[in-house]
């Protein structure tokens, strides 16, 4: 038979393991109730801090734009969509708090910056930087125009860019930001003139048109009633929404004078004759670009030089429909 083990001091082997153990799940008790202890003596003072204390300023931690741009390593437009999320990010955050956010403007400067062609900072700019939870000073909404003003310079055939500049200039800031009459007046006549331009680029697009309208009214009621005219026609040479056709046609009617209204209905019936017996494939807009089609061997020689038929672009040809006897063909 084999010997048995001897017994220690502690007692038998297999006992030894149980007690240790036992032991480490006492302390490991003992210190979860410490902890717990510790942490509701300082949790009700720390929540109370964190009730009363507030922030109420903003730390801009970033460099002059210019070096923002150096500091990117040549991952631009990375860095300015990251920039980007931070602006959506912490605008709804300091709206939560009803504090203004102050480092906007310096943030949209170092994006277009480093983005200069990024459309999203340029069209959301002005709702950006006014719905803010105070009032917005005059300087942020001259900070507002410079920015749009900005985007149309880049981009320059964008006409949602041109109608959310215009409205911006002609609605918005003098409606509800600016105090002076003379400036509210001289930025009305501004916005008008960039509502005609979005009005040009919005031929494809009649929500644009449709929307940048309310411009001619602007410049009618100033009392530049050329400027107006311009814009109406303008607009009706690009647009192909026949309800706004129709509504431009009222509207010139009424301005030119029958006499006047007649001759320029006729020169866009004749330019809509052209226009589908030629390319009626292409859009309005291509088709001002081309030009009118010339019969080479009808017009060689100069013997029916003065003919519409034979006019080296549009606007010759419209001074030439005008001349008596003169047809479109």
């Amino acid at each position: 038979m084999g010997a048995r083990a001897a017994s220690g001091p502690d007692g038998p082997p297999a006992a030894r393991p149980r007690l240790s153990g036992a032991r480490d799940a006492l302390v490991t008790l003992a210190l979860a109730a410490v902890a717990a202890v510790a942490i509701g003596s300082v949790r009700a003072p720390a929540a109370d801090l964190e009730r009363r204390v507030k922030e109420t300023s903003d730390v801009y931690v970033l460099p002059p734009p210019d070096d923002v741009v150096t500091l990117s390593l040549g991952y631009r437009a990375a860095l300015a969509d990251l920039l980007w999320s931070h602006v959506l990010v912490s605008q709804g955050l300091h709206t939560f708090e009803r504090r203004r956010f102050e480092n906007l403007t310096l943030l949209l400067d170092s994006i277009n910056a480093l983005d200069p062609t990024f459309r999203d900072p340029y069209l959301f700019a002005d709702a950006l930087i006014t719905f803010q939870a105070s009032t917005t000073p005059r300087e942020e909404i001259l900070k507002a125009r410079e920015i749009m003003e900005r985007g149309v310079k880049h981009r320059p055939l964008d006409g949602e860019l041109w109608l959310a500049l215009g409205q911006f200039v002609a609605f918005i800031a003098p409606a509800g930001y600016l105090t002076d009459p003379d400036e509210k007046a001289q930025w009305r006549l501004d916005g008008a003139r960039m509502l005609q331009r979005a009005a040009e680029l919005g031929g494809n697009d009649a929500n644009i048109s449709w929307q940048a309208l309310g411009g001619a009214g602007i410049l009618g009621r100033a009392g530049e009633r050329e400027a107006q005219i311009r814009f109406l026609q303008r607009t009706l040479a690009v647009t192909d929404d026949e309800e706004l056709q129709q509504q431009i046609r009222a509207q010139l009617d009424h301005l030119l004078g029958e006499r006047a209204a007649e001759a320029y209905r006729r020169r866009l019936d004749g330019f809509a004759e052209i226009w589908r017996r030629d390319l009626p494939f292409v859009s309005k807009s291509m088709m001002l670009v081309l030009g009118p089609p010339r019969d080479t061997a009808y017009c060689a020689g100069g013997a029916h030089a003065d003919e519409p038929r034979c006019a080296p672009t549009w606007r010759a040809w419209a001074e030439r429909l005008e001349s008596p006897g003169e047809s479109a063909k």
